[in-house]
């Protein structure tokens, strides 16, 4: 177990949820450090805490869900809430009773699940107007480093780190890659220890997780490959026939057992950015998987490896891993942005593409080399010269010693500005 107790920055967004909203739900993989954060919200609390990774209390909660919810001392914390999804109907029922007579309750139920059960229990609808949902991914580099990143936000507002000096090449990252973000591979230092921990991670997730959400048991010695396979084709268009005939399996059956593991957070598709303009579009999303460490350990794929390999998988891994780190800026950051991906019928790209709210655009090209030149920055020069104003900003993160201006809100930045 690791000894290391991790400020999240998701911290504040729960405590922000739970002062005016009556039900918060934290969503993530498993172990990715949910129960952690929801202890420390919980400290100082007089609440009460139980999980149904306990197979008593999960039994409780299954065969009396309101019985299970009267009398404790709130707010109430349940763990792993998808292994009782019956309790939804009795939090509902206590939420409206204390909504009696015009009352504004908050604070009263904080759930966590490692699948994802605002859409695979229907949260959002069954619970309308009184939860709200945090995403929690696995540690990012700010996180483990003890602080607050802003480079997504200083992006979104027209502005990019200023360094100089950094560690130049891979090296220069390798070790944070090949790591990752879940605490407990952190907390081990032989490589061959990660190893088996990420092994019994995805069976524990198969034998466990996988059966909360299907019927049968169908699973899944496809389901293992296919997620190995997913590692393998990391920052890749989506093909899910061609991945379905890696494995043996059908393109629907493929397609269904994707999603499985898209809902248990071990995949995730980055959709393409579809507005007009004026070219023809790809319209496959783009494949990435949230921690590029638990990737690594799939591929058997070392630090050393990662510094001398010269295929396209280091460069893919190395997007991935740059994108986990946008995606985790993005669940905290002041400016609410979707991620997108661009690619055009004519070869033109950005790699991960910033959407906001209000319709601002920034754009990240990801290349692994020290040394950037023009020719990397096309597909942002592209969306810059036909959004105008509308685009803030875009770079390319490398592996160089220092922030280089490329032009009209154009910079090349050390990876190190993600996080520094």
């Amino acid at each position: 177990m690791s000894d290391t107790l991790y400020t999240r920055n998701a911290l504040a967004d729960l405590e922000a949820a739970a002062a005016d909203t009556p039900v918060v739900v934290v969503v993530g993989p498993r172990q990715c450090g949910k129960s952690t954060l929801v202890q420390q919200f919980m400290d100082g609390r007089d609440g009460s805490y139980v999980s149904l990774d306990d197979p008593a209390r999960r039994a409780a909660a299954n065969a009396d869900p309101v019985g299970f919810l009267e009398g404790v001392d709130l707010p109430f914390a349940i763990d792993e809430f998808q292994k009782a999804p019956v309790l939804l109907d009795a939090i509902k029922l206590r939420v409206d009773r204390a909504r009696h007579g015009g009352a504004r309750p908050a604070g009263m139920f904080v759930l966590t699940g490692s699948a994802n059960v605002w859409a695979t229990l229907r949260i959002s609808e069954s619970l309308t107007g009184r939860a709200e949902r945090i995403q929690l991914w696995p540690l990012s580099q700010g996180e483990i480093e003890g602080r607050r990143e802003r480079f997504l936000d200083g992006l979104m507002a027209g502005v990019a780190p200023e360094l100089e000096d950094q560690p130049v090449g891979r090296p220069a990252v390798s070790q944070r890659l090949v790591a990752g973000g879940y605490p407990e591979m952190l907390a081990r230092d032989d490589s061959r220890r990660r190893a088996r921990w990420a092994s019994s991670y995805v069976e524990m997730i198969v034998e466990r997780d996988v059966r909360d959400l299907t019927e049968g048991a169908l699973y899944l010695e496809e389901l293992p490959r296919l997620l190995s396979l997913s590692a393998a084709r990391v920052a890749n268009l989506l093909d899910v026939t061609a991945m379905g005939n890696a494995v043996g399996l059908k393109r629907d059956t493929a397609r269904r057992y994707l999603t499985l593991l898209e809902l248990l957070y071990l995949v995730r598709r980055a959709p393409a950015w579809s507005r007009n303009l004026g070219q023809r579009l790809i319209r496959a999303p783009k494949l990435w998987m949230p921690d590029t460490g638990l990737a690594c350990q799939l591929l058997g794929y070392s630090q050393q490896r990662f510094e001398t390999d010269e295929t396209a998988m280091s460069g893919a891994l190395f997007e991935n891993f740059v994108a986990g780190e946008i995606a985790k800026q993005a669940t905290w950051s002041e400016t609410q942005t979707r991620l997108h991906h661009l690619r055009t019928a004519g070869g033109r790209e950005v790699d991960v593409l910033l959407e906001a709210a209000d319709g601002r655009i920034a754009g990240i090209e990801v290349k692994l080399g020290a040394t950037p030149s023009s020719g990397d920055f096309s597909g942002l020069a592209y969306l810059r010269d036909r959004l105008g104003e509308r685009f803030t900003g875009g770079v390319v993160v490398g592996t160089g010693a220092e922030t280089l201006s490329f032009g009209d809100r154009l910079w090349s930045v050390p990876v190190v500005g993600l996080w520094q």
